[in-house]
């Protein structure tokens, strides 16, 4: 729970910095591809989480290795970071600091289960209408599960919106069981 806390706290931060210098997409960009990197490679990680390495030769290999490929509000997350041996945080850091600054740029993900693959024609019908009801910009996910017969679920801003079979077919269900006649004798 603290690792959370944290993180939110920093990426809150970082936020509110990239918006005062206005390189906010770009921040994002860079935050997640070494938040990437960290996810993807082992050995990035353990060389800055092995105390045995000094403080100096990390700083010098993000001096000559990241600085020059990464804006400076980036590089300097991975400082303080680093300065505050709170690398092991980065990836939880940039998964918050990119649902903020998703929002801040008015934008909202959903994900859409449906039986059979949407064509990518359904898939723009309704992304236009998630953005019309949102006022957002909509980043669709689509995923396919066959247990849901037909029909589609939208999970969107934390509310599920379930047009499927399989859940009509559930409330007809328990509707007549809750209205069973019983017969007279």
């Amino acid at each position: 729970m603290i690792s959370v806390v944290l993180s939110r706290r920093y990426a809150r931060a970082l936020l509110n910095l990239s918006r005062r210098k206005g390189d906010l997409e770009e921040t994002q960009d860079h935050v997640g591809a070494i938040a990437d990197i960290f996810r993807r490679d082992p050995r990035v990680r353990r060389f800055f989480e092995t105390p045995n390495i000094s403080r100096a030769e990390k700083e010098e290999f993000l001096e000559k290795r990241w600085k020059p490929r990464v804006n400076r509000t980036a590089y300097g997350l991975l400082m303080l970071l680093l300065r505050r041996r709170r690398l092991d945080h980065l990836v939880s850091i940039a998964d918050e600091f990119n649902k903020f600054a998703e929002e801040a740029r008015g934008i909202t993900r959903a994900v859409v289960r449906t039986a059979v693959p949407l064509t990518d024609r359904q898939a723009d019908t309704l992304t236009r209408a998630l953005a019309r009801r949102t006022g957002r910009d909509v980043i669709l996910t689509r995923e396919t599960d066959p247990a849901l017969i037909a029909g589609a679920r939208v999970s969107l801003d934390h509310q599920i919106i379930d047009g499927t079979l399989a859940t009509a077919l559930w409330r007809i269900r328990r509707h007549l069981l809750a209205s069973r006649v019983h017969a007279r004798g």
